[in-house]
């Protein structure tokens, strides 16, 4: 958890001093990380009390503590990426995952969707902003005059693997590719003869070892410095594997 993010948890435990002082910290944070408790205290006209009390007030064990997040947070800005390197980033990573897309896969996955007595969608976790994609994903199959069932949880997942049938197909979206909750399930739908189509990122992993197609993307996290224990994992990748899995549908059905 950076500093802002500790001084906006504790923000009502903290004098207007101490406020003042954490602002101008983090405001200049290259001018700061560096010092000892007696140089940061005398750079703020505040005691060494002062200070440490400041720190335990954040959650930190002492002054070390904090001056350790301090340092990685201004390492993390020092290293942030130009804009250009994040376009070719991500222009990399779009790249790459149409790379990782077999078109003969593609077309058979287009196929079983022709033959599918029902279609299901599930996103593992809580990842609203993946949720929010397969919506549209299923906005897409629905054009085609497909009917398409959102399972929002692991709960639907459960009540309606009792209803589902041999040749249904089940996309499940795992960017991690780790579904130890649900693995059982899982396997129990696929030796049901349903065909499970994982969507995960190119790593071996739990999910796609165990799915009837396995689909790769690749998103490269970007660097928070504001949150830097939470990197920033880009959706791009995600939305362009499930459009050219509807236009390839759309286009089999011609």
């Amino acid at each position: 958890m950076s500093i802002m993010e500790r001084m906006n948890n504790y923000f009502n435990r903290l004098n207007i001093n101490e406020r003042n002082v954490l602002q101008q910290v983090i405001t200049n944070r290259k001018a700061f990380y560096n010092l000892t408790v007696n140089e940061f205290a005398n750079k703020n006209l505040v005691s060494k009390s002062f200070v440490i009390r400041l720190c335990k007030k954040l959650g930190y064990s002492g002054y070390s503590e904090f001056k350790y997040q301090l340092k990685i947070e201004v390492e993390n800005s020092e290293s942030q990426q130009t804009t250009q390197n994040i376009l070719d980033v991500t222009t990399e990573d779009l790249k790459e995952t149409i790379r990782l897309i077999d078109s003969k896969k593609l077309e058979h996955l287009s196929h079983l969707l022709y033959q599918a007595p029902h279609i299901y969608i599930y996103t593992y976790g809580t990842g609203y902003g993946q949720k929010t994609i397969l919506e549209d994903f299923k906005r897409g199959i629905i054009t085609s005059q497909r009917a398409i069932t959102s399972l929002p949880t692991s709960i639907e997942l459960r009540l309606y693997s009792n209803t589902m049938e041999k040749n249904d197909i089940l996309f499940i979206v795992s960017i991690s590719g780790k579904v130890t909750n649900i693995k059982n399930d899982l396997i129990l739908l696929k030796e049901k003869g349903m065909t499970v189509v994982s969507i995960t990122q190119f790593t071996t992993n739990e999910l796609a070892s165990i799915s009837s197609i396995n689909l790769y993307l690749k998103s490269t996290p970007i660097s928070n410095p504001l949150s830097t224990d939470n990197p920033y994992t880009s959706y791009a990748p995600l939305c362009l594997l499930l459009d050219l899995i509807v236009k390839d549908y759309l286009n089999f059905k011609k």
